[in-house]
């Protein structure tokens, strides 16, 4: 569990992995809110990929869903930040 993540990779990785589209994902894209282009579904895929690859690295039962909607929108670098916070905690 003391492994060093790289959120913001981890973050990136997963969206790109679940949206599938040649456009490539970067952090200041908006992942949640009126600006967002990414569909309700691949969002909450977005988010189940991402507990499960912050599971495997050994932090079992992370749970971010609730955090992602406190605000009306995030963008990936404010999802990253959301992650690396709870992390700390």
């Amino acid at each position: 569990m003391n492994k060093e993540i790289d959120i913001d990779d981890l973050v990136l990785s997963a969206a790109n992995e679940i949206l599938e589209n040649n456009q490539l994902i970067k952090l200041d894209d908006f992942f949640t809110g009126p600006e967002s282009s990414i569909e309700s579904i691949d969002i909450v895929q977005i988010i189940s990929l991402v507990e499960d690859k912050i599971a495997e690295q050994g932090y079992e039962g992370f749970d971010i869903f609730d955090k992602v909607f406190e605000k009306e929108s995030l963008k990936f670098k404010d999802l990253s930040k959301v992650i690396k916070e709870l992390l700390n905690n």
